[in-house]
């Protein structure tokens, strides 16, 4: 009788679905740390008194550490047990902070401490998608990977809220240490995440090196247009060439980028996905300098756009049966153009123009991802379909940093483009960077509308419109 009951205990325990809700506590938490940080930049930059691209730096290059972590964490799961990996990121991301926190005078040490937290950060989203992948098959999948889609969402909007507040009425440093609740999770963690691994794990150092070189050259080219920057740039881009057509077991391989579908829309998602925290990153600047705003204040504006992303990224499979993926990603470029150029003419008057913005823009963007993706891997072989995602995903990792670097730049610069239309002085230069990201973002959508264009022409039977 004992024994019976001690295998149905037993059993219980190891049941798959009893792990899902704390590596979606850990997947949420994580991105509220991140987006965080990015949101509470100003706190930083008037703190520390710094400009605002060097600053920037703990966002962006925080984001690549972040797309290459996913990756390498992706790999070692083959073969270390997904539990032993949250616990190792758990506790990384408990000694950056503290790193973080105990210097938080030395913006050098700031940034190595938010580096430190990163690396532990980039666990939670890749090991809850492949521990859903691995242990759950048809609808039920579905469920818990759309369960990450309205995590993320949700994420965004108590990281702006959280730091917003913390940076207002106790201090941006505080925020460190919300990280150490992690460790409350580890317990948790021990008794419901099964301690299983399978085959051997291959993680192509050398070609990540090459991203990661390519991508930070990129970055501080932003900062400040120094070419010399741009030396690492093309240097990584021609290695990591080099190296997937002459590598069996590179991070990808050429013939990802011979499937002209793929590869086109990997530059659409680049494009795009760069000014989607590019404007998030300047929204806070804007508001203060503005309006006056403190972040706490300018924080509650971002409520309704998160709130509308989360609804319309709920209802994206309802979405889908009225919508084919061109129409809806046609239909979410359009949307974020508008919601950057109406904020473009009217700096300086109404606020609400720049909370209707807001929701535009995460709608937008809640409406693109799921046709996209779709869209991206729909003719990528099954077998090869994980590390395609997982591309694609490093290439938004990328995209975001260097949309909030060349936005920074951008702020810098203080460009007039605008000819008074917007005001004068920083509510023209404002109007002017929106006008810039207005810009990006219909470049995207010439881009997918071309592209799409060609792949029909060589695929008689329109495979991109199901």
């Amino acid at each position: 009788m004992s024994t019976t009951t001690h295998s149905t205990r037993l059993a219980e325990v190891l049941k798959p679905s009893r792990a899902v809700p704390i590596l979606l506590i850990l997947f949420v938490f994580s991105l509220v740390l991140d987006n965080g940080f990015k949101f509470m930049s100003p706190a930083l930059a008037e703190s520390l008194n710094l400009p605002v691209n060097t600053v920037s730096l703990q966002a962006t290059l925080a984001g690549i550490l972040i797309g290459i972590g996913a990756v390498v964490y992706a790999a070692l799961a083959d073969s270390i047990s997904i539990r032993k990996l949250i616990i190792f990121a758990i506790i990384l991301m408990t000694i950056g902070s503290i790193v973080g926190f105990v210097f938080q005078t030395n913006f050098w040490l700031i940034l190595v401490g938010r580096l430190l937290q990163s690396a532990g950060l980039a666990a939670a989203e890749t090991l809850y998608v492949i521990y859903v992948t691995k242990h759950f098959r048809g609808d039920e999948q579905k469920k818990y990977l759309g369960f990450s889609a309205a995590a993320f969402q949700l994420s965004l909007l108590i990281g702006a809220v959280g730091s917003g507040f913390i940076a207002t009425y106790i201090g941006w440093a505080a925020f460190f240490l919300v990280a150490l609740l992690a460790l409350l999770a580890i317990p948790v963690v021990l008794r419901t995440v099964p301690a299983d691994a399978t085959g051997d794990s291959r993680v192509d150092v050398f070609g990540l090196f090459l991203i990661s070189v390519f991508a930070t050259g990129l970055i501080l080219f932003m900062q400040n247009f120094n070419g010399w920057y741009l030396l690492p740039v093309v240097a990584g881009l021609v290695l990591f060439i080099w190296h997937i057509r002459t590598h069996d077991n590179a991070v990808i391989t050429s013939a990802f980028f011979a499937n002209a579908q793929y590869s086109m829309m990997i530059i659409v998602v680049f494009v795009t996905y760069s000014v989607q925290l590019g404007y998030t990153f300047m929204f806070s600047f804007l508001i203060s300098d503005i309006y006056g705003y403190n972040l706490g204040e300018i924080s509650l504006l971002l409520v309704p756009g998160y709130v509308a992303a989360v609804i319309v990224g709920s209802f994206t499979g309802k979405i889908a049966k009225y919508l084919s993926s061109k129409q809806a990603i046609t239909t979410a470029l359009i949307v974020i153009i508008v919601a950057l150029l109406i904020p473009a003419l009217f700096v300086g008057q109404w606020i609400g123009i720049f909370v209707i913005s807001m929701m535009l823009f995460g709608m937008g963007f809640a409406l693109m991802y799921g046709p996209l993706v779709s869209t991206a891997i729909s003719r990528v072989p099954v077998e090869n379909s994980g590390i395609a995602i997982g591309f694609y995903n490093l290439t938004i990792n990328i995209a975001v940093p260097v949309g909030i670097a060349y936005t920074a730049a951008l702020m810098k610069l203080k460009p007039e483009l605008l000819g008074g239309i917007a005001g004068a002085g920083e509510a023209s230069s404002y109007g002017s960077v929106l006008l810039i990201l207005t810009g990006v973002a219909a470049l995207g959508l010439v881009l997918y509308r071309v592209f799409i264009m060609v792949i029909e022409r060589s695929h008689k039977q329109g495979v991109v419109q199901e």
